[in-house]
């Protein structure tokens, strides 16, 4: 960590206004002699957050974060230590201290990369007001957005050629490099080229406000329609929502937030004045997100598309916040017309009937119960598959007193005592804390996710579901998704968190603990546990499932089958266990 000065700190903390500092996000309104307004650290209706003038301090009575102007922007805009003292230096008219200057290499190299990254912004935006950006200006117009809000958002266009990028700011060895770095420039097999050509860009900020990234959607013909900035130290998808810098403060002070699914969504609300929309980059929301989300504001709408897509993406938005739901958060979901999305209806009934259609929003429970009913059918047998779906997610619910409530209403609608549902069988008790027992393509396959957790982000979608009948195993499985998600580290611990809160789950242990599970036959399991998903999915919902969702289904197995047939047979070459297609090991080679 960086050392600085006690009284180069003093100096600079001298030189600034916490009240002007935090007033820019927080409205403050005096009283006496400090100054009192809602917390941007939690969700409250009366003040309870004061600054003060004098001793240069915030603190808040509800939840009892405080502390000076440092700690300020490392709470609410997520600077390091460092950062949050150079830029109160910067704005106080303060060098650093000369030892400060002699950087380790790397804040400098993610300093140079902002930078990079909005110097490439300014151009895009200058191309897309140019001659060259005028196809993209109609489609932005075409879509009735206008000026303001394309400037006030840095919308920009990326042209069609090879080297542009390269020829306008790659002048030198260093700067070739960066743009490689920062993913805008990629090899390939016929040299450098951009990673983003003929497509309209949206510059996507961090909490602070700094260009990490972007998101391009192609104009002309090609797939896919929609890109974003690889992954790198700067941009990390699973990190960021669209809009959230933009929008935060008016988020708050209108207590009021819609997440949508696109780019254009957030714009066409700002440019109808609810500058309070978020958009997750493209890809189903996560837990991080979520938290960002549940941070700004207690009761956000989740406004998706009225197709089938936006109403899947609803579903898999309520199963990550699962376990992330209290009592206290009042999240709500809104079903649009099929074929609208909420970009179509401001443009359509304004702002007032996107607001008029967000009252009629759907509670979590709500939402919950009428999913569960279109998944499930509501014939006898239905209202059993519903039950145990019921349960199986009931599981990742933290709060108690909300489950509780929860499974009383899915009682109510099933006919079914869920706490009877998973009692053993009269003559068989189970010990406590032992899971269903599972077979050895299970075990394994969870001692391989265990030993390296990294596995988990690679895992498909479809993965959350593998152990959804499982009920002693599906609530640690779900958590460690959630873990995993949370974590920065890609190798966080994930066997430890798990056994701390689950201490009676002593299969954690086994899993950790068993022979070590290489990359090939990782690769082996997770696609064993897709087949045998896909085979019972096919039981389960014979005779209900569409011709189309029969034969796609059916596709994928036979792709699977495929793919277990070659590494199979790489697996006997090296030795490694093999197993069948129902799981079970069948023998290894010494």
């Amino acid at each position: 960590m960086a050392h600085f000065p006690p009284s180069f700190l003093d100096e600079v903390l001298a030189r600034t206004d916490i009240v002007e500092l935090i007033g820019r996000h927080v409205e403050l309104k005096k009283s006496g002699s400090n100054y009192m307004g809602l917390c941007p650290f939690h969700h409250e209706k009366t003040p309870s957050f004061s600054v003060s003038p004098d001793k240069q301090l915030f603190y808040c009575f509800g939840c009892g974060k405080g502390g000076g102007a440092f700690q300020f922007l490392m709470e609410h805009d997520g600077y390091s230590f460092p950062e949050a003292v150079e830029y109160l230096a910067g704005k106080a008219g303060l060098e650093l201290p000369q030892q400060q200057k002699a950087d380790n290499g790397e804040t400098a190299r993610m300093q140079a990369g902002h930078q990079l990254l909005a110097r490439v912004a300014a151009l895009y935006a200058r191309v897309l007001h140019s001659e060259q950006g005028k196809r993209a200006m109609a489609y932005l117009a075409e879509r009735g957005l206008p000026r303001e809000v394309i400037r006030r958002y840095g919308l920009g266009f990326a042209p069609g050629v090879h080297g542009f990028l390269e020829r306008q700011l790659g002048t030198d060895s260093r700067a070739r490099s960066l743009l490689e770095q920062v993913g805008l420039v990629v090899p390939g097999r016929h040299g450098r080229t951009e990673r983003f050509r003929d497509r309209l860009m949206f510059p996507i900020r961090d909490r602070r406000g700094n260009i990490v990234g972007f998101g391009g959607r192609l104009l002309g013909q090609g797939e896919p329609k929609y890109l974003n900035s690889a992954e790198s130290p700067w941009f990390h998808k699973s990190r960021l929502l669209y809009g959230f810098s933009e929008h935060r403060d008016e988020i708050r002070r209108r207590r009021m937030l819609i997440v949508v699914e696109g780019y254009m969504d957030v714009l066409a609300l700002a440019a109808h004045g609810l500058p309070v929309a978020l958009a997750p980059l493209g890809t189903a929301i996560g837990e991080h997100q979520l938290r960002m989300i549940f941070r700004l504001h207690d009761a956000p709408v989740f406004c998706f598309d009225g197709d089938r897509a936006g109403r899947q993406a609803a579903w898999r938005a309520l199963e990550r916040m699962l376990p992330l739901l209290t009592a206290e958060l009042s999240p709500r979901f809104l079903y649009l017309p099929d074929g609208e999305d909420p970009d179509s209806i401001v443009r359509s009934e304004g702002a007032q009937g996107l607001e008029s259609r967000l009252q009629q929003a759907q509670t979590a429970l709500q939402f919950w119960l009428k999913g569960l009913r279109l998944l499930a059918g509501s014939s006898p047998e239905g209202r059993a598959r519903m039950a145990r779906k019921a349960d199986a997610m009931l599981a990742a619910l933290t709060d108690d007193y909300l489950r509780q409530v929860w499974r009383q209403e899915v009682e109510k609608l099933t006919g079914v005592n869920l706490a009877m549902a998973r009692r053993p069988a009269a003559g068989k008790p189970r010990a406590a804390g032992r899971t269903e027992a599972l077979s050895e393509l299970q075990e394994r396959f969870l001692a391989g996710l265990m030993q390296e957790p990294r596995r988990f982000r690679r895992l498909p979608e479809v993965a959350r579901h593998f152990f959804v009948d499982y009920n002693g195993v599906a609530k640690v499985y779900m958590r460690a998704f959630s873990i995993v998600e949370a974590a920065e580290d890609q190798n966080v611990d994930v066997a430890g968190q798990l056994l701390h809160e689950f201490p009676q789950q002593t299969e954690i242990a086994r899993w950790v603990n068993q022979a070590p599970v290489p990359e090939m036959e990782f690769e082996y399991l997770c696609l064993a546990m897709e087949a045998n998903y896909i085979r019972m999915k096919q039981r389960s919902m014979r005779g209900r499932l569409s011709l189309r969702e029969s034969q796609a289904l059916q596709m994928r197995l036979q792709h699977i089958e495929r793919e277990l047939r070659r590494l199979g047979e790489k697996i006997q070459e090296t030795g490694e266990l093999e197993y069948d297609e129902e799981g079970q090991g069948k023998h290894s080679h010494s």
